[in-house]
């Protein structure tokens, strides 16, 4: 397996991934019609950015698994994607995803730990956020974040889901 930065032919992939793992992964903290909504072609709050510095898994010439992390200057839920970052003071861990049937495998960690170097080879930031979905928090706490508050955004229109602010200071 190795880990390589996205090309704009991946992107496409880049949002399958993402889309096929939310489905499958968070159906069971949210609820599959919720999760169907969220995920749906033509969902209008869908907001589907590939991220300024991102990465794909790929094993056998398949790629399983997609992750990206992003410059910023305040902790946002939705950060502005095309604001220009002058003074960054946090890089935000903008998720990552595990292809349906790839889960399980130390693939998540692999894939963070990639982020989590990159963030460190390419900028002197050591403060990092992400914002969890409820099924991956476990996931982030034994990562080293630290838990935070608690928001409830839109993903479809009638949808809301709880996600949680979750911060890490790199060493």
């Amino acid at each position: 397996m190795i880990i390589r930065p996205v090309s704009s032919a991946d992107a496409a992939v880049f949002q399958e991934i993402m889309k096929t793992s939310i489905a499958a992964l968070c159906a069971s903290a949210y609820g599959t019609k919720a999760t169907a909504a969220w995920v749906s072609g033509d969902n209008p709050v869908f907001h589907f950015q590939v991220p300024e510095f991102a990465f794909v898994a790929e094993k056998d010439g398949e790629i399983i698994a997609a992750c990206g992390w992003s410059l910023t200057d305040k902790v946002d839920l939705h950060p502005v994607g095309d604001r220009i970052i002058e003074n960054p003071t946090h890089a935000r861990i903008n998720a990552v995803y595990i292809k349906p049937g790839f889960e399980g495998h130390g693939l998540g960690r692999k894939m963070m730990a990639h982020l989590e170097a990159d963030i460190a080879r390419r900028t002197e930031l050591r403060d990092i956020y992400l914002w969890a979905t409820k099924n991956a928090i476990p996931f982030y706490l034994a990562m080293g974040y630290q838990p935070g508050i608690d928001e409830y955004p839109e993903v479809a229109a009638g949808f809301k889901i709880q996600v949680r602010y979750m911060w890490k200071r790199l060493g």
